[in-house]
């Protein structure tokens, strides 16, 4: 299933290109008159947990939000470079394999994040090359343990409430509108107190710029 949605996903942007107009062939945010441009993201996570001792990308989660680019002077390659802030509702975590009879089948770690991402994007032509650091808080926590039990209760202290995550990708725009944005996205501290355990993701979301 997680196989399916990816590769929809990444022909998602071929499928659009057949409707490019003319315009397309801009640099998106090529208007002269603009200094600012704001852009909606709605898609997926596919995460996991290291430290947990799950392994593979099999937890899907719903991430949504937006961000405000500001534009430099477009008439020296400076131009080119567009800082960003933006904010996001991310959920991570970890789910167990289906196919391993020795894990509880269905979520152990569900952990939900409202974030602040400041990101350095490098326009070139249809794509933009992004990469910063996103500040996190969590705002929702489940745990499940092997025995299909909700320990919630007892290990949620053992979580750090908030986190410092790098991220890095791209997003190729189909129309000066439209475009599809990949991130990789990783903890840089551990999210447990008493054990090492980060977040890792990569995430597909659709991305709508004005």
């Amino acid at each position: 299933m997680i196989r399916l949605i990816i590769v929809l996903l990444l022909a998602l942007p071929f499928c659009l290109t057949a409707q490019i107009d003319k315009d397309a062939e801009r640099r998106i945010g090529s208007n002269e008159d603009a200094r600012f441009r704001a852009t909606i993201l709605l898609g997926l996570n596919v995460a996991q947990i290291d430290g947990d001792l799950l392994a593979g990308f099999n937890k899907l989660g719903f991430n949504a939000g937006g961000q405000v680019n500001i534009l430099l002077d477009r008439n020296d390659w400076v131009g080119r470079f567009q800082p960003s802030v933006g904010i996001a509702f991310s959920q991570k975590g970890s789910r167990s394999d289906n196919n391993d009879p020795l894990t509880v089948q269905g979520e152990r770690f569900n952990l939900s994040y409202a974030q602040i991402p400041v990101m350095i994007n490098y326009v070139d032509h249809r794509l933009v090359f992004s990469a910063g650091l996103a500040y996190g808080q969590l705002v929702f926590s489940k745990f499940i343990d092997i025995s299909g039990l909700d320990v919630t209760d007892s290990v949620a202290d053992n979580y750090n409430k908030s986190e410092v995550s790098f991220i890095g990708g791209a997003t190729f725009y189909a129309t000066n509108n439209i475009g599809l944005n990949i991130n990789w996205e990783r903890s840089l501290g551990s999210l447990n107190k008493q054990r090492w355990q980060v977040n890792r993701l990569l995430s597909f979301k659709l991305a709508y710029t004005f």
